[in-house]
């Protein structure tokens, strides 16, 4: 009987072969280094661990029974209306949550504690004086109480502030005082100090944070966005952050990556930026390779696969 064999089309494919040689020795793996590496086994493929593939060829995946996404978002991927009935989709959300939400708070202490002023001043020589903010009493909002949301609550709370946040059904969540309904985005906006985004990018959520939304935020205010680029407006954010009308914002995503040299960002003081790294960690992908491992399992025994996606809802 012939292994099987699992194709990984990413950026990065070497990262991920010892983790699955490791958690699944008796599979073959395939790596497609590029898009045309793609195209060629597409045909012959039924699993395969993908993070960017390319669109419009899913008609062509005639054997495809298994597609694990190495992240959260599947934005990269959906909609997929070639993609042929039967096709399990499941990505890596969940194993994010505690260093995505380090990096969070990170942001939030760096213009709590005015790192950035400081880091000014050093590089000047300068010896000047300024105060400084708590978190404790202060009101955390949270677009989109998922895995990574939840446990963002759990450390914002841990640190004293009030944490509110947005479920698309909402339900009680441990430590978030008051959860509301989507529709409700401007209320929460309207009472948060810092605002951490982690909705996934679909067609409700793209552009969500538009130049009215955000002239709902508190001047003092910060934004956080770990989500996706899409989700805000960047220039209705620079314009923003250039005329004060928002303290600052900590984007780690952005519409497009890497972010092009002409964008208004980069020149902000009050914005810090990052390539797209506050989900990544040691072990990540150790951590991919266990749900592929388990979904497998779970493939065979007809069992629902851990963090399955709905194409329908686009997460």
């Amino acid at each position: 009987m012939n292994a099987l064999r699992i194709h990984i089309h990413h950026e990065s494919p070497d990262a991920f072969v010892a983790s699955l040689e490791k958690r699944l020795p008796d599979c073959e793996l395939v790596c497609w280094r590029s898009d045309e590496d793609f195209l060629r086994g597409l045909p012959e493929a039924e699993v395969i661990l993908a993070y960017r593939p390319p669109r419009g060829q899913w008609a062509r995946a005639s054997r495809l029974r298994l597609l694990q996404m190495s992240g959260a978002g599947v934005d990269t991927l959906l909609p997929a209306p070639d993609l042929l009935p039967g096709v399990r989709i499941a990505n890596a959300r969940g194993i994010h949550g505690p260093h995505m939400s380090e990096f969070a708070l990170a942001m939030i202490l760096a213009f709590e504690k005015r790192l950035p002023t400081w880091r000014e001043h050093q590089q000047k020589r300068e010896w000047v004086y300024h105060g400084m903010g708590t978190l404790a009493g202060k009101t955390l909002g949270i677009l989109g109480l998922g895995a990574i949301g939840r446990e963002v609550a759990r450390v914002g709370g841990a640190l004293g502030l009030r944490v509110i946040g947005t479920q698309r059904t909402p339900k009680p969540v441990d430590g978030v005082e008051s959860v509301l309904p989507p529709e409700r985005t401007a209320d929460l906006l309207r009472q948060s100090d810092f605002v951490v985004v982690l909705l996934p990018l679909t067609a409700e959520t793209r552009g969500l944070l538009n130049a009215d939304m955000l002239a709902c935020l508190p001047r003092h205010a910060v934004l956080v966005n770990l989500a996706r680029g899409g989700i805000v407006d960047e220039q209705a954010l620079a314009r923003a952050l250039r005329e004060r009308r928002l303290r600052g914002a900590a984007l780690d995503v952005f519409e497009r990556e890497p972010l092009p040299a002409e964008s208004p960002l980069w020149d902000l003081p009050n914005a810090i930026l990052t390539p797209h790294v506050s989900g990544w960690f040691p072990g990540y992908a150790d951590g991919v390779a266990e749900i592929l491992g388990e979904n497998l399992a779970r493939l065979e025994t007809g069992e629902p696969l851990r963090n399955e996606v709905d194409p329908a809802r686009g997460y």
